[in-house]
């Protein structure tokens, strides 16, 4: 039987960078190689552990425990386990000691055994309850079901396959033998593309689908882009799908527009029209959604409106609403926007677009001139959405309509941009009221008074972490911060275990804690603490030297990592994008190569130094060709193609409206956020500030295209 564990290298590391060589018990070559699973690994660990044992080095223990994680994880339980009984445990980690020992015992066969290792040790809370997950597999390995199954009730129900499977085993074995089959059933179901789901079928026998579990399927597969096997799901149901023959068609057509099909897509959805109604105007959405995605507004407008028209009654009728105005607003076709997203509320009084409606209705108004109507809606929106996260911009272009009125009042103006500069500290509006204040000559509130001070970053709740992390133990280190994170009350608590945090190398688990305890104490005490830890120099020196190698600003590097990954080095997106900077592999490869560094494997992306030097480099080139943070920032997010085509669409606009203007919503807000974060790193750390440009320059021909 599998067991539930996760490979042992798994991206939910901790970094060793801060930790003083001297107190670790392997080389920071090791140390690299672990953090990138690099092939070898646990070879170069056996050698510097030969190595220390004719040197009678102090760190034997701990460089030994280390070699036998890493021998295990290479597949060798056996060599693994000879290696660890070998040396009794190191002080401090008697329990994961025990933890790998029975993991090699149990994989090389030596169940029993591991039983007892396991058993012997207190382990902390979340160990425990992994070891006692781990005893009930390897009881139900020796066909003790009924010993195995308590631990299993619990442990299956937190949705894995792998322990939803033991459970469903126990269960099928220990006397519960129709929940057992329910369980592996769900299986079967619910993770068709996962190994467990072949055990699962293999244990039931022969299982039949409906064509509603059949469409089901193909859907969660086509999800986890195991395209291949959703078409195999999809052609299971026949030739006949009789009364789901056009779910079925739907279903087809996302499939079709998943494999770069367009054409026998569009032809799916004609036939999924023909169906109930349901399916009809997910179609018709389908199609204007995928019209939208390659820029062909009119057409995609046109079916909003069908939608309308055919399915006013339809909760996708309030969408089509929407984007039909919202498409009227992108085409600068204002008058028509106005009328149909003003009459959004009217119509659909209970639509989450309301906000967006009054916001872009809002907006249009100001590009046609009409002010007073701009602050009429504006005015809307922030007294009927007060908790709207739209509220920011609703205020500042309020005020720049009140800017645009014949002689304006100046103590009324200085009012309005002064409060939203204090109210929105951390947001781009309040950039651009400072800056809007400055044009005038009117005096401007500094965003921010304070400056970061980090504290000593020392917290008894992380001991145990620093033990781990002197030892090598990455995986672990990861496992015991997110139980010491979780484990934090409040502010005062963060506070204190913050800086330890960033102390260890952990400024992903640091600007968590932040971002969930210390708003106020960042954004409205200004509590200096609090804002080294809401905006750190995440891995200093490194980012340092490679902004200076790209020629580039450091704190534009640090406000584009805090965006993509929050300073996790082990976050990978459901684009495959890896590491700090969040880099997908092809475009990691062009980089590399316009470096004329050696091509990198997908995986060395979660390394640190290699992803930032990447980083720097791309967003170095992205700055030389559009000659604007903001640009090159929405291009490192959008793509530099479609940040070519929105600069040279609209090169008279002021910046912010420009940006207020970008198609993709997802890059109109990374944008804003970005912009932001570069001003406030350099206002909070006293470096001297590079104006931000109000005019959008057009971009360069050529450069970098990536």
């Amino acid at each position: 039987m599998m067991s539930n564990r996760r490979p042992i290298f798994w991206w939910g590391w901790s970094l060793l960078v801060l930790l003083p060589v001297a107190a670790r018990a392997q080389s920071p070559e090791l140390i690299d190689a672990i953090r990138v699973h690099r092939p070898g690994v646990a070879q170069v660990a056996l050698e510097e552990l030969t190595r220390c044992e004719a040197a009678r080095c102090p760190e034997l223990g701990r460089l030994s425990l280390l070699a036998g994680m890493l021998t295990l994880s290479a597949g060798d339980a056996a060599a693994a386990a000879a290696l660890l009984a070998k040396r009794p445990a190191p002080a401090g980690l008697e329990a994961f000691h025990a933890w790998y020992l029975g993991e090699a015992l149990s994989y090389s066969g030596q169940k029993a055994q591991a039983l007892k290792v396991w058993k012997a040790v207190k382990a902390p809370d979340w160990l425990a309850q992994k070891a006692a997950v781990r005893v009930a597999e390897v009881q139900l390995d020796l066909g003790q079901y009924k010993k195995a199954l308590p631990a299993l009730e619990t442990a299956g129900a937190d949705g894995s396959p792998e322990l939803l499977y033991a459970r469903g085993l126990a269960r099928l074995l220990g006397g519960k033998p129709k929940e057992g089959r329910a369980d592996l059933r769900a299986v079967a179901f619910r993770y068709p593309a996962h190994p467990h789901a072949t055990l699962a079928a293999q244990r039931l026998g022969s299982l039949v689908w409906s064509t509603a579990e059949h469409l089901a399927r193909a859907t969660t597969l086509r999800l986890q882009g195991a395209l291949e096997l959703a078409d195999a799901e999809l052609d299971a149901i026949g030739a006949d799908p009789g009364r789901y023959r056009a779910a079925t068609a739907l279903e087809r057509a996302q499939l079709r527009f998943a494999q770069g099909k367009e054409s026998d897509a569009q032809s799916l959805i004609d036939l999924a029209l023909s169906g109930p109604r349901t399916v009809a105007v997910d179609a018709l959405m389908l199609r204007a959604r995928k019209l939208m995605r390659a820029s062909r507004n009119d057409e995609a407008r046109s079916i909003f409106k069908l939608i309308l028209e055919r399915y006013g009654d339809d909760p996708a009728a309030d969408e089509a609403a929407y984007f039909g105005g919202w498409i009227a607003f992108q085409s600068g076709a204002y008058p028509v926007a106005i009328a149909e997203l003003g009459d959004l509320p009217r119509r659909f009084p209970r639509s989450n677009h309301q906000d967006e409606a009054l916001f872009f209705g809002g907006f249009a108004a100001f590009r046609l001139g009409q002010h007073d109507e701009a602050r009429t809606r504006l005015g809307q929106l922030a007294g009927q959405f007060p908790g709207s996260p739209l509220l920011p911009q609703a205020r500042y272009w309020a005020a720049r309509a009140l800017q645009g009125q014949p002689n304006p009042s100046a103590p009324e103006l200085a009012a309005e941009y002064g409060d939203l500069i204090r109210a929105y500290r951390p947001t781009l509006y309040a950039l651009l009221s400072q800056l809007r204040l400055k044009e005038l000559g009117l005096p401007a509130p500094e965003i921010f008074d304070a400056r970061p001070v980090p504290r000593p970053g020392s917290s008894p709740k992380l001991k145990l972490a620093q033990t781990l992390a002197a030892a090598g133990l990455l995986r672990d280190v990861g496992e015991e911060v997110q139980h010491v994170v979780a484990s934090v009350g409040g502010a005062t608590e963060a506070l204190a275990v913050g800086p330890a945090l960033q102390a260890l190398g952990e400024y992903g688990a640091a600007h968590a804690l932040a971002a969930r305890f210390l708003w106020r104490a960042t954004y409205v005490e200004q509590d200096p603490a609090a804002l080294a830890l809401m905006y750190p120099k995440a891995y200093e020196p490194l980012v340092e030297r490679s902004a200076r190698a790209a020629a580039l600003d450091p704190y534009f590097a640090w406000a584009i990592m805090r965006r993509e990954s929050a300073f996790r080095p082990e976050v990978a997106s459901g684009a495959d994008a890896r590491g700090l900077m969040q880099i997908i592999p092809p475009t990691a490869k062009r980089i590399a190569s316009d470096l004329r560094m050696p091509e990198p494997e997908p995986d060395d992306l979660f390394a640190p130094e290699l992803n930032v030097t990447l980083g720097t480099a791309y967003l170095s080139a992205l700055l030389k060709r559009f000659q604007h943070q903001t640009l090159a920032a929405g291009a490192y997010n959008g793509g530099p193609q479609a940040v070519a085509r929105w600069a040279q669409a609209k090169p008279a606009l002021p910046l912010d409206e420009w940006i207020e203007e970008i198609p993709y919503k997802e890059t109109r807000g990374y944008v804003k956020q970005v912009t932001a974060d570069a001003f406030i790193y350099r206002t909070l750390y006293g470096a001297p500030q590079q104006p931000l440009s109000l005019s959008v320059p057009v971009p360069l021909d050529g450069g970098v295209s990536y």
